[in-house]
């Protein structure tokens, strides 16, 4: 979300600048919220694209928190946590859009598009989302299992080889998934914790949560000698970026997202590689996948059908990246909304062409693995709660007794301060 920061000015300004270029009556123009700064550029694209209808973008720091509390709806809504049941119920189903022809479904990574959908009604269409991803000396390419992944079991596997230990003070360590709290999280789903939003607000698997923190704490126990000599090697060593990290011979993996890796520039990814992380054939998307929908008692729909017919197309999409890369967007946000795009031809023949680094390493669309409905504010709950509650689980000696039960107070006291 860092990104969005940077960005934010600009495009408050440049909605300001279209607004004020708009000649037509207010029944012609169409309103997006959102917080994907990207979509200044989308729309003054749109704009020129023909001269029947306008959009106009405004800035919504959580837009799905503010299409819930919202008098007056936009025509459209566009970012992360829109799926919950509260944002959902502000949004049209559009799945007439995929009967009529004018959007193809086909062209959809299919689990992205089924996350968007309930009881067959498909209230949201994906825009982008991202991967979680582990950096390494470019040496070690040939030793890894394929050109596209890794799995926690290999992780560990080359961690433990890489490990060096000398009169009980650690000078190399391969990796810990305690220096990197959304590492933690990953995991815990990979394993099957399956968080998701339920009637006490939020649910999960407490059986197998347990069985990821227990992973977890072995992986420190074993791999690592213990947190405290984690702990000691990440005070002493890990201050540097991702990528100087795995070159500077003290470490061998190092966490990144898709969306971070993707901003480096070519002198910064010489002698390192990357694969997707993986666990039983299965990579995980991360949970802030951007979806976009109509919102209820839109006041201009045939320019929001118009602006989502448009977007979701093909060569669409191609000139949303070239148009990125010529204003120099590139460095600031990688690919189409900060991400990968939902449509799956998009990534595999035009993401290639502006990130070189994609060819041979884009994970096959049936290994695409996405998180489970969360509620709209699941961005600050995960932040608040869930992410400090797996820190101190992966953690505490002696080990919790009650992870159901210890997760579900913390969950409660923030609740009732929020």
């Amino acid at each position: 979300m860092k990104r969005r920061c940077s960005l934010i000015y600009i495009l408050i300004t440049s909605a300001i600048i279209i607004l004020s270029g708009c000649s037509r009556t207010s029944g012609s123009i169409a309103r997006i919220w959102t917080n994907q700064s990207e979509f200044v550029s989308y729309v003054e694209l749109f704009n020129s694209s023909q001269d029947r209808y306008k959009i106009v973008v405004e800035y919504r720091q959580n837009p799905a928190e503010a299409l819930i509390a919202a008098k007056q709806n936009p025509d459209i809504i566009v970012g992360p946590w829109l799926k919950g049941e509260k944002a959902r119920g502000q949004v049209i189903p559009v799945e007439y859009l995929f009967n009529e022809l004018r959007i193809n479904s086909r062209l959809f990574y299919k689990p992205l598009l089924d996350l968007g959908a309930v009881k067959h009604r498909q209230y949201l269409l994906p825009v982008s989302f991202n991967l979680p991803a582990m950096l390494f000396p470019q040496e070690y390419s040939a030793v890894m299992e394929n050109d596209y992944s890794i799995s926690l079991g290999h992780i560990q596997q080359l961690s433990k080889e890489f490990t060096i230990e000398k009169d009980g003070q650690v000078t190399r360590m391969g990796f810990s998934p305690r220096w990197n709290r959304e590492f933690l999280f990953l995991t815990a789903q990979m394993f099957g914790s399956r968080f998701e939003e339920g009637q006490a607000y939020l649910a999960w698997n407490d059986q197998q949560l347990s069985t990821g923190v227990e992973y977890l704490r072995n992986w420190s126990r074993t791999i690592n000698s213990g947190t405290q000599a984690e702990d000691d090697f990440q005070f002493k060593y890990l201050y540097d970026p991702p990528y100087r990290l795995v070159t500077s011979g003290k470490s061998l993996f190092s966490y990144i997202s898709s969306d971070e890796l993707l901003k480096l520039s070519h002198d910064k990814l010489l002698n390192v590689d990357f694969r997707w992380l993986m666990n039983e054939d299965a990579i995980p998307v991360r949970d802030d996948i951007v979806y976009m929908g109509i919102c209820r008692k839109a006041k201009n729909l045939p320019a929001a059908e118009a602006f989502m017919i448009w977007f979701f197309k093909e060569e669409t999409q191609r000139d949303l990246l070239e148009r990125s890369r010529e204003m120099g967007l590139f460095d600031q946000s990688f690919g189409l909304s900060g991400g990968f795009s939902s449509l799956q031809a998009v990534n595999e023949r035009a993401f290639p062409l502006f990130y070189p680094i994609l060819f041979g390493h884009l994970p096959p669309p049936d290994s695409l693995s996405v998180p489970r409905i969360l509620p709209n504010d699941w961005d600050k709950a995960k932040t608040d709660v869930i992410l400090p509650f797996l820190e101190s689980a992966v953690t505490a000696e002696p080990r919790m007794d009650n992870l159901n039960k210890e997760l579900s107070s913390r969950l409660s006291t923030w609740r009732n301060k929020h």
